[in-house]
C-alpha cells in the first residue's frame, strides 16, 4: 500500500455546461498539489448588437472535482477563486456569482445610468469572486481505512441585462481555482 504524501486531483466532473465548455477545460496543479487551476476558453456571455438581439441572458458551468489527502493533512476546507473580465455601459448590469460546497458569493455591477441617459463609452474591468466552504480530512475522525473525501460541488454563473439595444454587457470567465485550505 502507497501513503500518499501529497494532495492527488481528480479531473473536472461536468454536470451544466450549456456553452460545451467541459471538454476543453485544461487543468494545472500547482508544485505542492494544494491547488488546482481550470483553464476556460469560452464562459462567456454576450449582450450587444441589433434592436432585435436579447436584453438579458444566463450562462453557467456547473461540475465536482475530487481531491485524495494525505492522512496527516489538518484540512479547513475549500477556496474557490474565479477570475474574469466585464465590459459594459451604463444602461448594463451583472451578477457573477460562485460556489464550492455550501458557500456562495456574488459580485454585482448595477445599472449606472437611467434609462434615457447619454450612455459613457463601455468601461472593462478584470475580477475576481472569492468563496469558501468548510471541510476537514476524513482520516481525522475515526480508525483506518478511512473514507475517501468526496467530490466538492463547483457552480459559477453569470447573469445580465440591458436597458437597450445601444447598452452592451460582455462577461467571461477566465479561469478558476479551487485551493486546498489546511492549519499550518
Amino acid at each position: 500500500m502507497t501513503t500518499l504524501t501529497a494532495p492527488a486531483w481528480a479531473p473536472w466532473t461536468n454536470y451544466y455546461d450549456p456553452a460545451g465548455q467541459g471538454p476543453s477545460v485544461v487543468s494545472t496543479v500547482d508544485g505542492d498539489g494544494l491547488n488546482v487551476k481550470f483553464w476556460l476558453d469560452r464562459l462567456s456571455l454576450s449582450l450587444q448588437g441589433a434592436p432585435d438581439a436579447p436584453l438579458t441572458g444566463a450562462t453557467a458551468l456547473s461540475g465536482a472535482v475530487a481531491v485524495d489527502v494525505p492522512e496527516s493533512f489538518d484540512m479547513l476546507g475549500f477556496l474557490l477563486v474565479a477570475n474574469g473580465h466585464l465590459d459594459k455601459t451604463p444602461g448594463g448590469q451583472a451578477l457573477v456569482t460562485c460556489s464550492i460546497g455550501h458557500g456562495t458569493q456574488s459580485l454585482p455591477w448595477p445599472l449606472t445610468a437611467p434609462a434615457g441617459a447619454d450612455r459613457d463609452p463601455v468601461s472593462g474591468s478584470d475580477f475576481q469572486v472569492e468563496c469558501f466552504t468548510s471541510d476537514y480530512n476524513p482520516a481525522s475522525v475515526g480508525v483506518a481505512p478511512f473514507p475517501k473525501l468526496p467530490p466538492v460541488p463547483i457552480t459559477i454563473t453569470m447573469q445580465a441585462s440591458r436597458r437597450t439595444a445601444d447598452d452592451a454587457v460582455v462577461i467571461a470567465i477566465t479561469d478558476f481555482t479551487v485551493f486546498l485550505i489546511g492549519s499550518s
